[in-house]
């Protein structure tokens, strides 16, 4: 159906063209079908072209041409709409809306110019092969059909492929009436000067070819690409009207034989300055729209900078006087450097800079110092601008301020570890709870089989302090496990357990240390260990076990003595199982950080336990 009615449509403008169009019904000084044949195709693509050809056979047979010079005729309109479709489509990207002069000269020269010449030859051929057209005059047929395609493809094509987008302006009511004016005064010049109306009463004044540019030109001017192609078109009709009908400024001032080029070629050259004029000031007023966006945009909310290649300073907003406290006079012509606060060193902006020249952008949080010297976060982010030859020439730096995020976002990871901690001191006081109704169940279990009490209260000691840590935990910072509070705690639990005295010195000016994270739980078994067996050798029976903590030799060194009445014993039947609790309890120590000496003063045996980084730290420290 779409073929069909591309075939109706081209034989409709082939049979107008050549009743009112043409001087000898043969062939058109204007020849509208061939843009239509070229925009079809444009549009549709090439299946199209069956429908020209079918078209251009019909309008061709309707005239009364021989039929095999017909469809030749026919086959040359379909081949020169195919050249120029093929030509425009191939290679870098055609842009039908005809926006630039580079793609309107490439429908000129390629498409008009070049693929009419396709139809003109063949279409003479053709006529003159079969008496159609005379021999004699076969090369100044071969020119007027050339002309009236070439004329058809520069008005009619750019007609139909820029009306396929609604005008920008025709929704704007005020402008109508000036639309009304240009429209009716060219109207008005046309048929003075091509159709000789008021030829009487104007005589030379207006009936002038010259004219037509003055108009064309305010319509290019006011009207844009939409506007004065229409204003073509209608100069075109009253240009071959007037030729057909043996009236106006051409068949006055010339020559038949040439009225022919000299109103083509007085077309070409008004089409080429109208659309020439037309795309210019709409590219001219894109450039404008472009600017303005670019100048709102420049005076936006953040901070810009903009830089020659070397980084000195071409202008900045007002945003950025605001941000920095700068006027735009005080940094004009300096470098960027004057901003910088000294929290990265120079390394990291020759990085950053090194990176826009590779990549073509950059972006990270820097701290800058504004001009009162007070030093502040922000988000800075440079782009490089290029010419068309790749060569950076400018920079556009922007600066976001990001204190105000920096403080909600530190209120908020300090609101998020308060939750935290609260929900993992719940959960230690509900793990210090459930380890103690453990020990409960173990008591009445070594009531109930009192030949096991003594392993039970070992393992009841060993739950114990773990449940002392999480005690611990559940009460204070997840991060402050104080080696002092632990071994208090341990001491207690296993001195009510044993029903053993146990003394605990700590000094009175005592810096805590406190136990690392991982090691927490470690720590409580050795300390565990150490006091049970201090009890179970001697302890027990003379009831003074002493527990001391003191400074190491170095200041972040805390030793743990433990002493208790009796003498190491040996086996000389099992060496291997000489100080074998000891041993174990030596499995238990963190791999770096601790250490386990033992030694006998007098009747009294003494375990040293020593501490140091990474398993302790001071707590001064911890809080720098």
């Amino acid at each position: 159906m779409k073929l069909l009615l591309v075939a109706v449509l081209y034989g409709a403008l082939g049979w107008l063209a050549l009743h009112y169009f043409s001087i000898n019904g043969l062939i058109g000084i204007f020849w509208p079908a061939s843009g239509l044949a070229l925009a079809v195709l444009l549009l549709g693509g090439r299946r199209y072209a069956w429908g020209i050809l079918l078209g251009a056979a019909l309008s061709n047979l309707l005239a009364g041409i021989n039929p095999v010079a017909a469809f030749g005729g026919a086959a040359g309109a379909s081949l020169a709409a195919l050249l120029g479709h093929w030509l425009l489509t191939r290679g870098e990207q055609f842009d039908i809306t005809l926006a630039g002069m580079h793609d309107y000269s490439r429908l000129v020269l390629q498409a008009a110019f070049l693929s009419s010449g396709i139809s003109a030859l063949v279409g003479t051929v053709s006529f003159v092969a079969f008496g159609t057209l005379a021999l004699q005059h076969t090369w100044q047929h071969l020119l007027h059909w050339w002309l009236g395609d070439a004329l058809g493809v520069m008005l009619v094509a750019p007609l139909i492929l820029v009306w396929q987008r609604r005008p920008d302006r025709v929704s704007n009511l005020r402008r109508w009436p000036e639309v009304g004016v240009i429209v009716g005064l060219t109207f008005l010049a046309g048929q003075i000067i091509f159709l000789d109306w008021f030829s009487n009463s104007f005589g030379l004044l207006i009936n002038q070819g010259y004219w037509m540019f003055l108009f064309i030109t305010w319509a290019a001017i006011r009207l844009g690409v939409h506007g004065v192609v229409l204003m073509l078109c209608l100069a075109s009709v009253q240009v071959s009207l007037g030729i057909h009908l043996n009236v106006g400024w051409f068949v006055q001032r010339m020559a038949p034989q040439i009225q022919l080029l000299n109103s083509g070629f007085y077309l070409m050259i008004l089409s080429l300055v109208g659309m020439s004029l037309a795309i210019y000031f709409a590219a001219r007023k894109q450039a404008e729209n472009t600017l303005r966006i670019a100048a709102t945009a420049f005076e936006c909310q953040e901070g810009m900078i903009i830089t020659d290649a070397d980084m000195r300073i071409l202008r900045t907003n007002h945003s950025f006087s605001r941000i920095m406290g700068y006027s735009n006079e005080e940094v004009v012509g300096q470098t960027t450097t004057f901003m910088r606060a000294d929290r990265q060193p120079a390394s990291f902006y020759e990085a950053a800079w090194a990176t826009a020249r590779r990549e073509g952008s950059w972006r990270d949080e820097v701290w800058h110092r504004r001009k009162n010297g007070e030093v502040f976060p922000q988000w800075l982010t440079c782009t490089a601008v290029t010419n068309e030859r790749g060569d950076i020439t400018n920079y556009v730096v922007t600066h976001t301020d990001i204190t105000h995020l920096k403080q909600q976002e530190a209120k908020r990871l300090a609101n998020e570890a308060a939750h935290r901690e609260a929900l993992v001191r719940e959960v230690h006081h509900r793990i210090k709870n459930n380890l103690q109704g453990i020990t409960g169940l173990l008591r009445q279990f070594a009531q109930a089989y009192p030949e096991t009490a003594d392993p039970i209260n070992q393992a009841i000691g060993q739950v114990r302090s773990v449940a002392v840590i999480h005690g611990l935990q559940g009460r204070s910072s997840l991060r402050t496990v104080r080696l002092c509070e632990l071994t208090s705690a341990i001491a207690s639990d296993i001195e009510s357990l044993w029903q053993t005295p146990i003394h605990v010195d700590i000094p009175q000016s005592w810096t805590p240390g406190v136990l690392a994270e991982t090691e927490a739980v470690p720590i409580a078994l050795v300390l565990n260990e150490l006091i049970l067996n201090a009890v179970k050798h001697g302890g027990k029976s003379h009831g003074d076990i002493q527990i001391r903590l003191r400074k190491g030799p170095l200041h972040d060194i805390i030793q743990v003595s433990i002493t208790n009445s009796g003498e190491w014993r040996s086996n000389a039947r099992n060496p291997a199982a000489l100080h074998s609790g000891l041993q174990l309890v030596e499995a238990l120590l963190p791999g770096s950080g601790a250490r386990l000496n033992r030694q006998q003063q007098g009747h009294q045996v003494q375990v040293l336990l020593e501490l140091e980084p990474p398993v302790i730290s001071l707590e001064f420290e911890e809080s720098a």
